[in-house]
């Protein structure tokens, strides 16, 4: 019987050192920056005016940031052309106002447009 319980010891602290070793570490700065980014894009797209053939289309959106502050899209995946015209003639190349970013990091932004 005393086996069985050191046996069952030594298999939960096994058990333990191996889920703390798995667990990822979470960066703290990224949340905040993507939160800054996609405010920043959404004044960029609210500033323009929206066409009626892109109103409930949805897409999500690849971004980066160069160099100089300036917002490159990578990719757009949505079903709409006229959608994904439209957002790379107001977001591209855009140079971003505030935060700092790092360079190499990929953002995912999902983006819809509003029926009204």
């Amino acid at each position: 019987m005393k086996k069985s319980i050191y046996a069952l010891m030594v298999m939960m602290v096994f058990n333990i050192g191996y889920v703390l070793a798995s667990t990822p570490e979470v960066e703290v700065h990224e949340p905040k920056a993507l939160k800054v980014l996609t405010s920043q894009i959404y004044e960029m797209l609210g500033t323009n005016v929206i066409p009626n053939d892109i109103r409930g289309s949805k897409a999500e959106v690849r971004v980066a940031v160069d160099e100089g502050n300036y917002l490159r899209i990578l990719s757009i995946e949505t079903e709409n052309e006229a959608l994904k015209e439209f957002l790379k003639s107001a977001i591209d190349f855009e140079k971003l106002s505030k935060g700092t970013f790092e360079k190499g990091i990929v953002y995912r932004i999902p983006i819809e447009v509003a029926k009204r």
